[in-house]
């Protein structure tokens, strides 16, 4: 079993010996054909010892405490010291090198121009093999960007992974002004090619080194001034190492290098003074080629200066170029004899580095030609992108690289000027090449790979297993495996552990390892949760295992920190935190002392005193796991709920858990998280640096949850007892009260009863917080009847009620809604009338003010107002209290743009007060109050409609004026006595409110009566 487990799936990883290569054994990568090789393993291993033995192999796989890896990005390592943060959502497929056999280059932030000319070069089998082997003895200095760039290229050609990184040639390239070049900037990438070459050329230590290295691009030309008047020529040598060719006027190459050696005409004024002859004379100013090198470059001189408008432009025009192309008839010896056939030099089109763009930003891309290729195959070529690396038709080139305009296709169709076009050709002797296909034989797989130094070979060697290794880890069926592994535990332990519990020991802490350090990094959830189920039956039969998970969780805050807050996948935090709880749970009812309680019994849930802790308990330690975390919880906003949810669900096991919460601060930092964002809390952030932070991320638009942060505090509430006096920290430890709840801290009462305001009434930031968030209405209930319970002992009635009443004044006022839903929390539970009174009052003057929103909301809190049971004040109290406001909050209600609010509001009255009497029976005086309330609607609805009317502050629609017309009609008619001479004074104002609201109708149509 161990043999086929180390042999093809997961082959041991050796180090380097001296004198010794490492073994390339590459292990099998098919899925379908692991997941069968796992289903054998599984079933070798029937016995304890060959079960346990599986499990000492499956837990070397992970070493405990691994740091994070530049593997989980899918990007080589090139610097020995760099690292990346682990990546999350890691899809195994984006890590691997592409099918073409080529890694991509990383972008480190604009550096496309350096990855497209580096990629360019490294497809140069000669140049790559010079670069390997070149001569380095000091790269730490003088040769630091020599042995980067061989370090590179030994990747490039080698790692498994799908990007190397560039950022050490980055950082050792130094450009002109002796600083390292700036990645954040765009740079053009010819003015890059001279830079990257001098730098180079300037750390190649011996002199024939470098003149084979200038020999691979460079080559010279001659700078001729023929006379067209005598026989004398001037002439003067120069190096090149890329042909500038103009494209403007011309519609190709060959169109470009005749105007390269055509030259300039020297005669007028220009003409040329012939130092023989002594005189001036008309001459042919020209460049001509000397010295080909086997590799040429062209440069296709795209960008120019408009001097009309001072800016750089780029040349989008078509300009076409050759797959093959002489070069004979652009060198000097042809030039001075054209009579005299030449021999031809042809070069191969083998790679095009393309510009897509404008003159001020853009970007690079290469397509190269692969080689050697052997002569029975088609040549392939390779789009090199950054990081992706696709193969590429060169069918297509005309239209991916010689610019102009795009063909029209469809109808209608406008011909477009193409941005994307070659920027530089890259062309190599065709002799050269063909020697290079007479080296690769038949059974030589490509793309060929050159060996570089031992020791870089070893490193990439070993690189390269360790990535294998977890790119076959994060298969998902690893993944199943893993959980197999897990279950297999029950079958051969059958239903009793072993006396030591080491089987047991080692096959949990395989399970969690493997859930931080790889499911819970996976893009895919549905394994995590697998095991995460598995892991929790485990746990839940055997207390001694529950024991030993809950250890591992307690004593590793790395793997708690991840799947608790780092991770971003929230099924996979939900899954984690719940685990925990229901762990923690079973110990506490099971194990209550190595829980962390000091008692015998497992009668643990009584609400009533706080059973004695233990010292070292499993639980103490976590929340001081979970406290930890606290002062970078603001970097995860995502996991607050997840945070915030596992506290509460702590607290909520009992009295002693609550207390521990207590103890560790929890209601305190809870408290200071809602009022941090008040100006008055400075000095709080000062000694809080965390806070700035939050605060910051705040400002910037971060969006934080508060809906498992208001359970916590609920959670909490509920053991405090607010009309006791606040304990001093420094001056003792907080004491359980003779009632059983305890105090609170003066930390804890400064910031509950925290307000911008001084004065005797102001409004509480930490309650109106939790109101607005309006995240979990439940709890905010709850804390909200806590404190108005505890009145007026704890002197807090009047701030409750600002805090209520200033978030109902609010624009929109459908905003309004969660502080109206604490209005009525307000009314059910205040022992004071008055206060009740007030509150009633005061949002039923409010609703003249809510404009087009915020109607349904308003009558949804009358409706229920009259409803609500209060132990303390009747029942009938808070309903007259409705009824005596009806001529506030009636009229505009019927007059609301929605009907369905008018219709509502209408059905409201009706049962409130127009047949209230008929209905419920009650007394005379009862029902002469509602009379009252009826002719005082009735008035008010008609001053509404005259002011309304008579001075509109806005348009107002027929419908709206129907249904408080047919009220009033309605209240003349039941409630106004024809006999009283005020009574028919009022009945003769508001007919003609009535008749002039008919004006307002007219075309409309008319509403049902709906009273």
């Amino acid at each position: 079993m161990e043999s086929l487990f180390r042999t093809h799936l997961f082959p041991q990883i050796s180090e380097p010996s001296a004198g010794e290569p490492i073994a390339s054994t590459i292990p099998v990568l098919h899925s379908k054909t692991r997941d069968n090789l796992y289903g054998i393993v599984l079933a070798l291993g029937n016995t304890v010892s060959e079960y346990h033995a599986l499990l000492r192999s499956v837990r070397d796989l992970l070493p405990p405490c691994e740091g994070p890896q530049a593997w989980s990005w899918g990007v080589a390592q090139i610097a020995e010291d760099y690292t990346y943060d682990v990546n999350w959502n890691f899809d195994r497929t984006n890590a691997i090198r592409a099918p073409t056999g080529y890694p991509g280059l990383r972008n480190l932030t604009n550096t496309c121009y350096m990855n497209s000319l580096l990629t360019q070069l490294f497809m140069n089998l000669n140049f790559r093999g010079f670069m390997l082997e070149t001569d380095i003895t000091d790269s730490t200095h003088t040769q630091r960007l020599l042995a980067e760039s061989r370090t590179l290229f030994a990747f490039m050609q080698s790692t498994a992974l799908k990007t190397v990184d560039t950022q050490g040639v980055a950082d050792s390239l130094i450009n002109y002004e002796n600083t390292a070049i700036d990645v954040s900037v765009q740079m053009d990438v010819d003015e890059f090619y001279n830079l990257l070459f001098d730098r180079w050329e300037s750390q190649i230590s011996s002199d024939a080194s470098k003149r084979t290295f200038r020999a691979f691009y460079g080559g010279q030309l001659v700078q001729q001034i023929k006379s067209k008047e005598c026989e004398h020529i001037s002439e003067r040598l120069e190096s090149f190492s890329a042909i500038q060719c103009d494209i403007q006027g011309k519609t190709n190459l060959a169109e470009s290098l005749a105007a390269y050696v055509g030259g300039e005409v020297m005669e007028g004024d220009n003409k040329y003074s012939c130092t023989t002859c002594g005189t001036y004379v008309d001459a042919v100013k020209r460049a001509c080629l000397k010295d080909i090198p086997d590799n040429l470059i062209f440069h296709l001189k795209r960008f120019d200066y408009d001097i009309m408008t001072g800016t750089r432009i780029k040349i989008n025009d078509r300009f076409d170029f050759p797959e093959r192309i002489d070069m004979s008839p652009y060198n000097v010896d042809f030039l001075q004899d054209a009579e005299q056939a030449p021999a031809p030099d042809n070069f191969e089109l083998v790679g095009i580095l393309v510009h897509t763009g404008t003159a001020e930003s853009g970007h690079y891309y290469s397509y190269i030609k692969e080689r050697p290729s052997r002569a029975q195959q088609n040549a392939t070529w390779v789009e090199f992108n950054d990081t992706d690396v696709t193969p590429f038709n060169p069918l297509h080139i005309p239209d991916a690289c010689f610019g102009g305009v795009t063909e029209p296709t469809g109808y209608p169709a406008t011909p477009y000027a193409k941005s994307w076009n070659a920027y530089m050709l890259f062309y190599q002797r065709i002799c050269t090449m063909a020697v290079d296909c007479q080296l690769t034989s038949s059974d030589i797989a490509l793309p060929i790979r050159q060996l570089p130094s031992s020791s870089l070979a070893e490193r990439i060697a070993i690189d390269n297993k360790k990535f294998l290794r977890k790119y076959c880890m994060f298969d998902s069926t690893h993944a199943r495996f893993a959980t197999s592994v897990l279950d297999r535990l029950r079958t051969i332990t059958g239903s009793c552990c072993s006396d030591d519990h080491a089987i047991e020991k080692e096959a949990l802490l395989f399970a969690l390892e493997y859930c931080d350090q790889v499911l819970s990094r996976m893009k895919e959830t549905t394994d995590f949760e697998r095991l995460i189920d598995s892991l929790t039956t485990t746990i839940r039969v055997c207390s001694t295992c529950c024991k030993i998970a809950l250890d591992w969780i307690a004593t590793t805050p790395a793997p708690f920190r991840n799947m608790l807050l780092k991770c971003p996948t929230a099924r996979i935090r939900k899954s984690f935190a719940d685990m925990l709880v229901r762990a923690l749970r079973y110990l506490r009812e099971t194990e209550p002392q190595e829980y962390g309680l000091d008692v015998d019994s497992v009668e643990l849930k009584s609400s009533h005193g706080v059973v004695a802790e233990t010292s070292r308990g499993v639980l103490q330690r976590i929340v001081r796991n979970v406290r930890d975390l606290w002062s970078s919880l603001h970097l995860y906003p995502r996991a607050w709920d997840d945070y915030f949810g596992l506290l509460a669900d702590i607290a909520d096991f009992g009295v002693t858990e609550a207390s521990i919460l207590l103890r560790e601060d929890f209601l305190k930092s809870g408290l200071e998280v809602l009022i941090i964002e008040s100006p008055g809390t400075k000095r709080l952030r000062v000694d809080n640096p965390h806070y700035n932070q939050l605060l910051r991320l705040i400002e910037k638009g971060r969006r934080y949850s508060f809906t498992n942060l208001c359970g916590l505090i609920e959670a909490l509430m509920v053991q405090i007892d607010l009309q006791a006096p606040a304990f001093d920290p420094n001056y003792g430890d907080r004491l359980q009260l003779e009632n059983g709840l305890f105090p609170l801290s003066n930390s804890e009462e400064i910031y509950l009863n925290y307000g911008p305001e001084s004065g005797r009434s102001r409004p509480l930031v930490c309650l109106d917080k939790m109101i607005g968030s309006n995240s979990n209405p439940a709890a905010v209930t709850k804390i909200l009847r806590i404190m108005i319970s505890a009145e007026p002992l704890a002197g807090n009635l009047g701030n409750i009620s600002r805090t209520i009443l200033n978030g109902i004044n609010i624009e929109p006022a459908d905003l309004a809604e969660p502080h109206l839903r604490a209005a009525l929390v307000f009314c059910e539970t205040t022992s004071s009338q008055q206060s009740m009174r007030e509150m009633i009052g005061q949002i039923a003057r409010e609703v003249d003010t809510i404009g087009t929103s915020g109607g349904a909301t308003h009558l949804d809190f009358f409706v229920k107002a009259r409803r609500l049971e209060n132990t303390r004040i009747p029942r009938r109290v808070i309903k007259k209290q409705v009824m005596r406001t009806v001529h506030l909050w009636g009229p505009p209600l019927l007059m609301y743009y929605e009907e369905a609010v008018r219709h509502a509001t209408v059905a409201f009255l009706k049962d409130l007060i127009f047949h209230d009497g008929t209905q419920s029976g009650d007394s005379g005086d009862e029902m002469t109050g509602l009379e009252d309330y009826a002719r005082g609607l009735c008035e008010a609805c008609i001053k509404r409609v005259q002011d309304n009317l008579i001075h509109p502050q806005h348009a107002i629609e027929a419908k709206s004026v129907n249904t408080i017309q047919s009220v009033i009609r309605y209240c003349i008619a039941q409630y106004f006595q024809t006999g009283t001479a005020e009574d028919e004074e009022v009945a003769v104002d508001a007919e003609g409110t009535c008749n002039l609201s008919e004006h307002v109708e007219c075309g409309a149509q008319q509403e049902n009566s709906y009273v």
